[in-house]
This record gives C-alpha cells, sequence and structure tokens, in this order.
C-alpha cells in the first residue's frame, strides 16, 4: 500500500528510487534476521533465486554494450531492489510456511486501498483527481492499467477469503463487496489485459479448489451488481470520453457515488444471507460434485465461446489477429465497447520491438534502452518508453540471453510453487523441493492451508498474464505484490508446513557464521541502497546547477555539475547542464567542448546531438557545422519533429549566408 501511493506509476525518478531504496533496506532486514534466527534451509526456492539473480546481474552488466547507459542504470537498480524483495518473500516463506492466510489478508489490504481511492476519486474528484485527464480510472498511479492489474490480483484473494471454510464469517462478507470494487474498478479502467487476467486467476482458482459451490457466489454476485454500475458509468461523459471539465466530472459524482455505496451495501446483504443459508443447508457431496463439473464447464466454455464468436462474425480471427499485431492500428474508440475491441497501438510497439531485436539479436541494446532503440525503427513521431509486453520488451532489451534466462526463471518459479503449494502428482512430490528423500510424503488433503498456498500462487500468475500485453512490471505496487507471493511460495517447504512448530526457545544468540551472514547482508543492501540512490543524487547535484547558474554563481554551479558526474557518469546531464552554464557566463568555447564530448561519449542519445546541432547554429551561427551533427541525430532518430525542424532552420540559415538556393529536403 505505501509502495502504490509512494512510487505511484513509477515514472518519476525521485518518488521511485525513494521507494525501491525503503524496499532494498527492509528486504535486507528480513533477509538478516532469517539468517541469524531462520531454521537451517532446504533447497526450496534456491534455484529460482539463482536465476533471478543471474537475471538482475545481465540487466547490470548490459550497461557496457547498452545504447543509453543512464536508462539501463536505472533499470538495473529497479531490478536489483525487486530482486531483494524476492529474497524477502523466500526467507518469509521459509521462517513462516503457515503464513499464507495472514499473507493473503496484506495483500487484500494492498489491492482494496488503491481501488478504494480510484473510485474515490470520481467520488470527490475536486480533491483527488483534479488533473486527470484521462476517462478511464487510474488513480493512484495515473495509469488505468496498473489499477487494472491490482484489482484483477484481489480476485483469487477475495474467493478464497469469501469460500473459505474456517475464519471469521464477517471476512467471509466483506469478500462480496472488496470482490466487487474490484470488478467496478476493472470495468471502468477499460483494460481488457486486466479482465483478461481476472478471468485467468477465477478459472484456475475454480479448476483446483475443490470449493465451487462457495466461489461462485463470491464471484458471480459481485461481478453482476459491479457491472450493472459500470454500465451506468460508460453511458456518461466522464467515464467513457477524455478531457472532460472538472465541472463535468462533478456533475456525476454524486450519483456515482450513491451508486457505489449502493452497491457496497447491497453485496454485504448479499454475503450475510449467503452465509445464512450456507449454516442452515449443506449440499450433499454428490451435488457438490456436479455443481463442481458444470462450473468448471462453463468457466471453460468462456473463452471457447469467445473464440467462436470471433471465428464466426464478419471479421474471423485472422482480422482480429491482424487488428491486435497491426503496425498502423490504432487504439479503440473510447466507450464502454473498448473491452471488445481487438484493434491497439501494442502492435506497433511489439513490431518496433522485434525490429531492435533483430538488429542485436544475441545481447540486446541494453536493459530499459528499447525507449531509445525504438526511435530509428518507429513509423511515426509516437512516443513510448516501454513496448507495452514482457516478450518484446526483454527481447529488445537484453536479447536471447534474456529471453533465454527469463523463460528458465519461470518455469523454475513454477515448479517450485507448484511444489509449495502440494501440486505436484504424488510420484514427483519426493525430492521435487530439494528436500530429504526420507521424508514422508506431505498429505493432500484440501485443507486450509493448502487452499491458502493455492490462493498465493495464483496472484503472480494473474500478475505475469496481465504483463504479457503491458508495461506493469516496470510499476513498484503490482510487481511488489506479485513478487512477495511468488517469493513467498517459492521458498516455502510443504514438509515444514506440516510439521509442529518447534517447542525449544529461539537461540537469540546465533552462532558466529549466522552473525557473519547477517552483517553481510545488511552490508550488501546498504551498498545495493547507495547505488540504487546515485542517479537521484546526480540528478539533485544537476538541479543544483542549474540554480546556481541562474543566480550567475558559475564557478559553484560548475562544481557541482562535475559533482554530479561523479555521481553518475553514465548520463550526459551534468555535460549538457555545463554546456547550459558556460553559454550564460560567455565561455562559448567550454561550452562546446563540453557538448562535443557529451556526443562522443553518448553517441546513442538522441538529445547530445541535438543540443550541440542547436548550439551550433543558435550561438555559433554555423549552419553547416549544425547540418553535419543533425545527420548523426537524424539518422538515430529519423522521425523526430524538433530535429527536422533545426534541420531546416539550419538549411534556411546557410542560405542566407551562402546566397545560394538550398532545397529544403530532409536527407
Amino acid at each position: 500500500m505505501g509502495v502504490a501511493f509512494g512510487a505511484q506509476g513509477g515514472t518519476e525518478l525521485t518518488r521511485t528510487t525513494i521507494t525501491e531504496v525503503v524496499m532494498v533496506v527492509v528486504s535486507g532486514c528480513v533477509v538478516a534476521a532469517a539468517l541469524l534466527w531462520g531454521r537451517r534451509s532446504t533447497s526450496h526456492g534456491v534455484t529460482t533465486l539463482l536465476l533471478f539473480t543471474m537475471l538482475a546481474f545481465l540487466t547490470a552488466i548490459s550497461v557496457l554494450w547498452s545504447i543509453a547507459p543512464e536508462l539501463t542504470y536505472v533499470e538495473a537498480g529497479r531490478t536489483f531492489s525487486y530482486l531483494a524483495l524476492f529474497c524477502a518473500a523466500v526467507a518469509a516463506g521459509r521462517m513462516a510456511p503457515r503464513a499464507a492466510p495472514a499473507l493473503l489478508l496484506a495483500l487484500l489490504i494492498g489491492t482494496v486501498v488503491p481501488v478504494a481511492y480510484a473510485l474515490a476519486s470520481r467520488i470527490w474528484p475536486g480533491a483527488l483527481a483534479e488533473n486527470e485527464v484521462s476517462n478511464r480510472l487510474g488513480q493512484p498511479f495515473d495509469y488505468w492499467n496498473a489499477l487494472g492489474c491490482v484489482a484483477a490480483m484481489a480476485v483469487p484473494i477475495a474467493l478464497w477469503l469469501g469460500s473459505r471454510r474456517t475464519g471469521s464469517s464477517t471476512a467471509r462478507m466483506l469478500a462480496y463487496p472488496a470482490m466487487g470494487a474490484c470488478v467496478l474498478a476493472i470495468l471502468l479502467t477499460q483494460s481488457r489485459g486486466a479482465a483478461a487476467a481476472a478471468l485467468v486467476g477465477a478459472i484456475v482458482w475454480l479448476a483446483l479448489v475443490p470449493l465451487r459451490l462457495r466461489g461462485l457466489p463470491v464471484l458471480l454476485f459481485p461481478a453482476a451488481v459491479a457491472s450493472g454500475v459500470a454500465i451506468w458509468a460508460l453511458s456518461k461523459d466522464p467515464f467513457s470520453k477524455s478531457l472532460q471539465p472538472l465541472s463535468a466530472k462533478q456533475d456525476v459524482a454524486g450519483e456515482f457515488g450513491a451508486l457505489v455505496v449502493l452497491m457496497l451495501l447491497l453485496l454485504l446483504l448479499v454475503g450475510a444471507a449467503v452465509e445464512a443459508t450456507a449454516a442452515r443447508r449443506v449440499p450433499s457431496a454428490r451435488m457438490r460434485r456436479r455443481i463442481g463439473v458444470v462450473t468448471i464447464g462453463a468457466a471453460c466454455l468462456v473463452p471457447l465461446a469467445a473464440f467462436t464468436s470471433v471465428a464466426f462474425s464478419d471479421r474471423g480471427i485472422g482480422d482480429r489477429f491482424d487488428e491486435l499485431t497491426s503496425e498502423t492500428q490504432v487504439a479503440p474508440k473510447e466507450g464502454g465497447d473498448r473491452v471488445f475491441a481487438a484493434s491497439s497501438s501494442r502492435g506497433k510497439y511489439w513490431r518496433e520491438a522485434f525490429r531492435v531485436f533483430g538488429d542485436r539479436t544475441f545481447e540486446g541494446v541494453g536493459a530499459g534502452a528499447f525507449a531509445v532503440g525504438r526511435l530509428r525503427q518507429r513509423i511515426d513521431a509516437s512516443v513510448t518508453r516501454h513496448a507495452h509486453g514482457w516478450i518484446p520488451q526483454t527481447a529488445a532489451d537484453l536479447g536471447i540471453l534474456g529471453l533465454l534466462l527469463t523463460t528458465a526463471l519461470g518455469l523454475a518459479w513454477l515448479l517450485a510453487a507448484v511444489s509449495g503449494a502440494n501440486l505436484l502428482p504424488r510420484r514427483l512430490m519426493r525430492g521435487a523441493g530439494g528436500g530429504d528423500d526420507q521424508k514422508p510424503l506431505p498429505r493432500r488433503d484440501w485443507d486450509d492451508a493448502r487452499i491458502a498456498v493455492v490462493a498465493v500462487t495464483i496472484v503472480p500468475v494473474v500478475f505475469a498474464v496481465q504483463s504479457l500485453v503491458d508495461w506493469t512490471w516496470f510499476i513498484p505496487e503490482p510487481a511488489a505484490m506479485a513478487l512477495v507471493a511468488g517469493g513467498f511460495v517459492a521458498g516455502r517447504d510443504p514438509h515444514w508446513a506440516r510439521e509442529e512448530p518447534p517447542t525449544e526457545p529461539v537461540r537469540w544468540r546465533p552462532g558466529r557464521n549466522r552473525i557473519v551472514a547477517g552483517v553481510v547482508t545488511l552490508l550488501t543492501a546498504g551498498l545495493l541502497a547507495w547505488a540504487i540512490w546515485l542517479p537521484e543524487a546526480s540528478d539533485r547535484a544537476t538541479n543544483d546547477a542549474l540554480a546556481l547558474g541562474e543566480q550567475h554563481r558559475f564557478d559553484r554551479a560548475l562544481q557541482r555539475t562535475e559533482d554530479a558526474q561523479d555521481l553518475n557518469p553514465l548520463t550526459p546531464d551534468p555535460l549538457l547542464v555545463r554546456a547550459a552554464i558556460d553559454t550564460m557566463a560567455g565561455r562559448d568555447d567550454d561550452a562546446r567542448e563540453s557538448l562535443e564530448r557529451a556526443v562522443i561519449k553518448f553517441p546513442g542519445d538522441p538529445q547530445t546531438w541535438y543540443r550541440l546541432a542547436a548550439f551550433q547554429l543558435g550561438t555559433l551561427d554555423a549552419p553547416e557545422q549544425a547540418l553535419e551533427t543533425l545527420e548523426g541525430l537524424l539518422y538515430i532518430d529519423p522521425k523526430s519533429r524538433p530535429g527536422q525542424a533545426l534541420f531546416l532552420s539550419a538549411r534556411a540559415r546557410l542560405r542566407e549566408k551562402t546566397g545560394q538556393a538550398q532545397p529544403d529536403v530532409i536527407e
């Protein structure tokens, strides 16, 4: 929850850096505690953890060949913070293998609070979303698909809470309004990826967990009521058309708030009625089996019906697939029909990513560098930082190496998860998680503990499905939830969960080896947090230099640019700011030298070429030099509108100086 409101959409460096530093420090303390006082570990989760570590190191060393080392450095910090969080979750799974119910409640709170805030932002738009321009629900992330992903991850958790046999009846009743709020949020985000991920989570739950009769009301009643509220909302312009004025949002805010409150109260009453009915009458085992078979069949028919309707429609499967992957398709029209549309701008980004991958197949262009690598491949002047899909993004950034490593990581986690959730066939259970082959096999009863672990396992699966068609990996809140759930299941030893808690007291004075391991872990976490903070520290120093330059304290400003470059030598910003300060001070030669250094040191960054060309034209009045520099810029980014405008200005200035006609053709 703190991650959601701290990092928000993960696009602002300061917020994201602070969040990542806190994640690393807290995770380091958890891992150190596990090393000091935890049980001797088995190999559960070790393979997954090792592969995740290899992926993080590949992300870091890709700075050596990255075309945008500044972006790669930031991405390496993000990946290592995720690795630290995953390590802490693995440690928690080892220390508390029975803590799945508590973890699910924490995850549910972490999903419901952002969803509630998002709904509240449309009830009180003037206070919570005054500057929001989109019609789609997106607070507190400023991105609708991130909110949809968080709401989708709540679906299997709400199913667990509302259908479990034990626990408070009040908690089971509260699962109904929680599910309704999340379904409503998914519909109002109009996120097709989130809707598909939520559907997958529900189907997996119904297919695996034999509580279908108890789970169906938790799913169907909230979905029906929330759909009614969503239909009303999407009929109003503030929910179906972007760029609506605040007054228009306030006009429907009261009605929307009343409907949301009515929906929550109605679902709470439905939950109470279902709870009372279930307490009075328990269906026979035969009836439960029949209902289970019908439920699974109906769940499987949903995607089959969608496939069939598409196949026999005027536009068949091929046309819909072309709409999804076409490079020339644009996003579908606004409104409720958007959920059923196949067209998307993602096909353009995917094709650009795979063209980048084709140019540098083995190693990629560097982690996070797709934003720069795509510039030469794009067919228009559209701007995006991400490929909107895990596979194309990884292919472009890390090449074959990244694809192989992430595939191995996914398979290793899946094996560890099904082992930790006791889902493997019994003949494969012995030794599947690296435990002692002589231990008795765990029982396969669907008790409350096992059902809770299965629910935890489904959460990262939902996140993975949504990440296939979006860039939610880069947004800390949904990624953190998936990593915590995935790490807990991967590190959990089902044998330990079956054993009775140890009766002997905890040894608060651990052995020397444990103390050394704990201290090393804390030092590593501290060094990692410091390394993640460096880009932010460099950015602050650069901003200080600009402020000092505006105050005409040029010598002190230049010193701050040197400090910024020392803190982060992988960014061109200190050199560019230094050139601006030298220009203000009238030191044109020094400014030109700084800009040339920036181009030589960061040849893949289009802004270095642009700044040098603009300086050559505007300050030195050397259009012939500017045109030569612009050749480099337009090679990197042929669709650059600022570059094209500067090129035309340079040609016009050259004509004025030479008095010769020059064709206005961008070469």
